[in-house]
């Protein structure tokens, strides 16, 4: 059953194109498209999407490839068995297939790929438009059934639409996530609040009990010649004086720590935050063999904003940067450094690491984007990025001369 029209469907876009659409378009849809791309501010993220053209013709294969290949980077398959092995080796954001192929056709072919990855969208194209099909292919989770001989322009703007919808989707993954860690924190705020209170009491408690015993033997120690047994006494009473002082401090600073609700508006201070961090990493950091510096600007100015979110920004730099130096020996070093400069305030977290890869540079800030494998979320960086464009800031990745990765973030200045 010819399908001469266009039938919208709430998950898939249906599209039959008549023959007398067809013309020399190719080259003024192609400009047309990245002069909407650029439009819409999605330019430069699309520009590098991956396209994989699959289709047991070689001329499709080739047409399709020369229309997409200034704006994406694309990949040609000519069955579902050399599609699958391509997906299983490169990340691959839209798959234009033919739906009737030798083996297993476009529809094996959307189902693999929505079980490896929902993000993957595809477009169908046939010659032989029937219902059952485009039913089955909406049942799928196709987002566009097209009918062959194609229109370049339309082919061009359903691929525009389909990076536009994916990109939304991992947005509103990320804004899930920040709503998720917001309301974790929040919980274990109260819970760790509560604990630290109660842990607060007897710590005062010591504290005050050893300064009592110093202050009775340095009494006993008066004398013209004190005994060696008194003098290593006293020395480890200020070892335990100085013990449960930095677990007061501790306390003190977890409770800093969780005392802001998410979305509060604060003076936010980088350098405070530099160190609150260090403070709350320091075990994480010792686990992994990982020692950290600060080089804090004097006299840096504060700025309005939500202090834990800022704080979950650099906490997720600074064990992004721990767990990439954790397969590599020695030297594992960080360091956290601000500034300020005309408008703006500056703040870098610095590794010693092995460096992004290059192929990898242009991703890492994609939703669910990770290298870490199953260690990873693909969120971390993501939700660094959110947190710095709801602050009107940037962030984005320079690659030291020598080795390591350094983040930078930058915050408008008040």
């Amino acid at each position: 059953m010819p399908l001469h029209s266009w039938v919208q469907q709430e998950r898939m876009t249906l599209v039959a194109i008549p023959p007398d659409n067809l013309g020399g378009k190719g080259t003024a849809a192609a400009a047309s498209h990245r002069e909407a791309l650029c439009q819409c501010g999605l330019g430069k993220e699309h520009r590098m999407a991956r396209i994989l053209v699959v289709d047991d013709e070689n001329g499709p294969r080739q047409s399709l490839r020369m229309l997409l290949k200034e704006d994406y980077q694309v990949h040609l398959a000519d069955g579902v068995r050399p599609a699958l092995e391509i997906l299983e080796q490169e990340p691959v954001d839209v798959i234009i297939t033919d739906i009737r192929m030798p083996h297993q056709n476009g529809l094996d072919l959307l189902r693999a790929a929505k079980r490896r990855c929902a993000d993957i969208q595809v477009i169908i194209l046939t010659g032989y438009g029937q219902l059952d099909t485009a039913m089955e292919a909406i049942d799928g989770g196709a987002f566009a059934y097209i009918e062959k001989p194609f229109d370049n322009a339309i082919i061009l703007e359903k691929i525009q639409s389909c990076l536009k919808k994916q990109r939304q989707e991992r947005a509103r993954r990320a804004l899930e996530y920040l709503a998720l860690e917001a309301n974790r924190f929040e919980t274990m705020g109260h819970l760790v609040s509560g604990a630290m209170h109660d842990l607060g009491t007897p710590l005062s408690v010591i504290a005050t009990n050893i300064d009592l015993l110093i202050n009775r033997l340095l009494d006993e120690m008066s004398g013209e010649s004190p005994s060696p047994r008194l003098e290593d006494t006293r020395k480890r009473l200020e070892t335990m004086q100085n013990q449960v002082k930095h677990c007061s401090d501790l306390v003190r600073t977890t409770m800093s720590f969780i005392r802001r609700a998410p979305g509060s508006s604060v003076s936010v201070s980088l350098n405070n935050v530099i160190e609150m961090c260090l403070d709350v990493a320091r075990p994480f950091l010792m686990n992994h063999c990982v020692a950290a510096q600060m080089e804090l600007a004097p006299g840096l100015p504060s700025f309005e904003g939500d202090l834990v979110m800022v704080r979950q920004a650099v906490l997720n730099l600074i064990y992004n940067a721990s767990q990439a130096m954790r397969e590599q020996a020695e030297p594992r070093q960080i360091r956290l450094r601000t500034w300020a400069e005309p408008g703006y305030i500056g703040l870098s977290v610095e590794d010693t690491g092995p460096g992004v890869p290059a192929e990898h540079r242009k991703r890492i800030f994609e939703t669910l984007f990770t290298t870490k494998g199953k260690h990873g979320t693909g969120l971390g960086l993501t939700v660094v990025k959110h947190v710095m464009e709801q602050h009107g800031g940037e962030v984005w990745l320079e690659q030291p001369s020598e080795r390591g990765a350094r983040f930078v973030l930058r915050f408008p200045a008040p």
